[in-house]
């Protein structure tokens, strides 16, 4: 069951940031600002270009005031954009690694929303809407045998003789949904592992 986010205090923002209020934007620079540059730092280990992709999206929040769609935190918002510009840098450098995806996938099920670092790195109900909007991008079979699979805790034959389907497909409808979900989650897992480790640099 998807849970009731209540962001109120994050639209009322958005509402005086689309009107153009100065002020908003303000609140939402000093607020994050140190917090989102550490972070661009951790992941690109050279603070010129942190600080270039921080500006970055509180240049185009601003730009774009009037058109911005939000539907998690504005928290979740911009550590999300700051991951994404990082990774374009990163991308630009010709240094980007990737996780194995049923490594990352059980991450984000058996620990991340149990983990008290990812209540410091997003609010829980951020890690759950995120989670939830990305298994809502999958096809409607992958997202079925996905849910019974790590949700339900089913095994694969048990989810074979519920859908009247054989083992292989789903192994097969498996494998697809952890490929896309671990493309939409990606964001998520590399802010939950910054807030996880950051005490240790």
């Amino acid at each position: 069951m998807y849970m009731v986010v209540d962001y109120s205090e994050d639209r009322e923002l958005l509402t005086l940031l689309r009107r153009g209020e100065i002020s908003a934007f303000v609140d939402i620079y000093t607020t994050y600002y140190d917090a989102l540059l550490n972070y661009a730092d951790r992941l690109l280990n050279d603070m010129e270009a942190a600080r270039d992709v921080v500006q970055q999206v509180y240049y185009k929040i601003w730009e774009n005031r009037d058109a911005l769609n939000i539907s998690l935190s504005v928290k979740a918002y911009l550590f999300k954009s700051v991951y994404h510009g990082s990774l374009n840098t990163l991308a630009h450098q010709k240094n980007i690694q990737k996780y194995e995806q049923e490594q990352m996938t059980d991450f984000y099920f058996s620990t991340v929303i149990q983990s008290p670092e990812a209540e410091e790195a997003l609010w829980k109900s951020d890690i759950e809407q995120a989670i939830q909007e990305a298994i809502a991008t999958l096809p409607e079979k992958c997202r079925e045998v996905f849910v019974l699979s790590k949700i339900e805790g089913l095994k694969n034959r048990e989810i074979a003789e519920r859908l009247n389907i054989s083992e292989k497909t789903v192994e097969r409808h498996m494998s697809i949904a952890l490929s896309k979900l671990r493309d939409e989650l990606d964001w998520l897992l590399q802010i939950i592992l910054f807030f996880s480790f950051s005490h240790w640099g």
